[in-house]
């Protein structure tokens, strides 16, 4: 897949930009306010504000005529909806208030009706500054606009990074007016713009970004250098797939990322996907990356990297290809080296197996519903090629198994994840990684041990099933041959066991059971073959190996009273029957490859 990134760009000198504010009583936006529009932070403040809208009725309105008013980040995303009938009136006004301290676009669009319907007369765009301040004022004119600004006006930048570009009819007074149809954008020498007007400098030099409105057009000075990246202790990359209907609890976890990104010697640099198109209440719509910045509000503070990503095709970035994240993750590694690693994949989870049930029925993990796709256990090898972690970590339901902890064992030192199908909120961020924050020099292995305690200590969960669990990917090969010894042994002693095996597979500890998925903790069926007068000795002697060798694996696990009898690691315990409609896929698995368990499975009593 090729990706075409949109990177933003970084604020290094810019010069006072006079007119570009929201109007009236000379406003115009100072050079801090370009900082924040590119950081997407409040750099003096963070209190919220209001913007005070005042609009003059252009003679082309009609009497019924209306406006909807929108309010936009610096990354496009629309945090406000409004709207205004003239209702004959010559002057109308609109306070909207409760937002957060930032600069924002302020985008009005008249229409020819009442309630924003009917035919689309023209727009009006302007700035807005409440960072630090409780109120601004923007205040349309009736006048034609006769001139276009744009904002930034001047801009350096590196080529790491991307900036949303803003044109803004005035009239011969400088304040905003309202302009039919829509803009266009260009650039020149080094700088390209997409056709939101997302510019960005794909190598050092000069440039502009250009728009065109009608008869108007106007450019921004763009200067490019070299991004320079920096080795720090940790990066920790966060492949975010909210395009699915997890997407509400995706902000959450950014802003408890935010909350413990104090120290730069820990980063998070985080893929974002949410889609509006399937689910319309996300925040936004497309493909992000950012880099995480401490924040203790509700907003989100963190700098926006790249926006708008879309492959060669022109559509938002499909995250349920495994070419995209391993796309990410070399990028990730590039532009913010690190002296360790840490993967975190947030999505849905079904352990190795297809789901069993939605459109299409082939999922494992990363559900991208804008397209219908997922990332396939056996499909790992595809997304991880040629990298290390220290730590991989499934912020996703299910994926703790052995079957997957192989698949990852030639990539990472410690995977982290769950047996169970954990909260749909998924890790609580700040709990886990304050310790990775005022401790980047801990041992891996200790600092793995915050996601055990991070799940349990958080108040939400202690009525919900938690588990959670770090397996040593060094002694997976010992817990692997244990595992072909008990599945040789079961073999040998099929003919006994048509009473045994049904029963374990009842009482052992289970995972969010359907028909065909069928996990369970693989201590507990091994604590079952035990302990039951009917198993002969042989396979009890290869189910102790199997719990001594997950001992060793599994160096931090931890469960609530809800799932009782986890001990950090689950296998596929289906009947032959069940087992037959997956059977094609558990051959692609290392697992099966390399161990006799899929023949036993294939002829475990139902």
């Amino acid at each position: 897949m090729t990706c075409h990134m949109r990177p933003l760009l970084i604020l290094a000198i810019v010069p006072a930009l006079a007119g570009c504010g929201g109007g009236g009583a000379g406003f115009s936006l100072s050079p801090r306010a370009v900082t924040d529009w590119l950081s997407g932070g409040c750099s003096v403040g963070s209190s919220t504000g209001q913007i005070n809208y005042r609009t003059e009725w252009p003679a082309a309105a009609p009497a019924t005529s209306s406006q909807l008013i929108q309010v936009l980040d610096g990354a496009g995303t629309v945090v406000r909806t409004e709207s205004v009938n003239r209702g004959g009136a010559s002057v109308s006004t609109l306070d909207i208030t409760g937002l957060a301290g930032r600069v924002y676009e302020v985008r009005s669009t008249l229409y020819s009706a009442a309630s924003a319907s009917g035919t689309m007369i023209g727009s009006m765009r302007a700035m807005a500054d409440i960072c630090g301040a409780p109120a601004v004022s923007v205040q349309a004119a009736s006048g034609p606009a006769t001139s276009l600004s744009v904002f930034p006006e001047q801009v350096s930048v590196t080529t790491a990074q991307s900036v949303r570009i803003v044109p803004m009819p005035r009239t011969d007074s400088g304040r905003p007016a309202f302009l039919a149809g829509s803009p266009s954008f260009s650039g020149s020498g080094v700088v390209s713009v997409g056709t939101n007007g997302v510019a960005s400098a794909a190598a050092a030099g000069a440039g502009e970004a250009r728009a065109a409105w009608g008869s108007l057009s106007a450019a921004g000075a763009v200067t490019a250098t070299t991004f320079v990246p920096v080795t720090r202790k940790w990066t920790v990359l966060v492949y975010l797939n909210a395009a699915n209907d997890l997407f509400f609890a995706s902000d959450l976890n950014m802003n408890q990322m935010e909350q413990v990104a104090g120290n730069p010697d820990v980063r998070f640099v985080v893929q974002w996907k949410q889609t509006r198109s399937m689910f319309p209440s996300s925040s936004f719509d497309g493909v992000r990356r950012y880099l995480v910045q401490p924040d203790n509000t509700s907003a989100l503070a963190s700098t926006l990297l790249q926006s708008d990503m879309v492959n060669s095709g022109g559509n938002a970035l499909d995250m349920g290809d495994p070419q995209t994240l391993k796309d990410f993750i070399a990028w990730g590694k590039v532009n913010y080296p690190a002296e360790r690693y840490a993967l975190v994949i947030w999505n849905h989870g079904n352990g190795w197996r297809r789901a069993p049930g939605g459109v299409p029925q082939e999922r494992a993990f990363s559900y991208d519903d804008q397209y219908g796709t997922s990332i396939q256990t056996w499909e790992i090898d595809d997304a991880l090629q040629g990298q290390n972690f220290d730590i991989v970590a499934w912020d996703c339901s299910l994926m703790q198994m052995l079957e997957v902890a192989r698949e990852l064992r030639d990539f990472t030192d410690y995977v982290v994840g769950s047996e169970e199908s954990p909260p749909a909120e998924g890790y609580p961020y700040h709990l886990i990684f304050d310790d990775f924050r005022d401790n980047p020099n801990a041992p891996t292995a200790t600092l793995a041990r915050a996601f055990v305690d991070g799940m349990l200590a958080h108040p939400p969960y202690t009525t919900r099933k938690i588990t959670q669990s770090v397996i040593d990917t060094s002694r997976i090969n010992a817990l692997t041959a244990a595992v072909d010894s008990l599945g040789i042994a079961l073999q040998n002693d099929v003919a006994t066991l048509g009473t045994a095996i049904p029963a374990i597979r009842s009482e052992a500890q289970a995972y969010s059971s359907t028909a065909t998925r069928v996990y369970r903790d693989l201590w507990d069926i091994c604590r079952l073959l035990r302990e039951r007068s009917d198993v002969s000795a042989a396979v009890k002697s290869a189910a102790l190996a199997v719990q001594n060798a997950i001992t060793s694996a599994v160096i931090h696990e931890g469960n609530n009273a809800n799932s009782p009898n986890s001990h950090g690691v689950s296998i596929d315990f289906s009947g032959n029957s069940t087992f037959a409609s997956g059977r094609s896929d558990y051959l692609r698995l290392k697992l099966a490859q390399e161990t006799s368990w899929d023949e036993w499975l294939g002829m475990s009593p139902d």
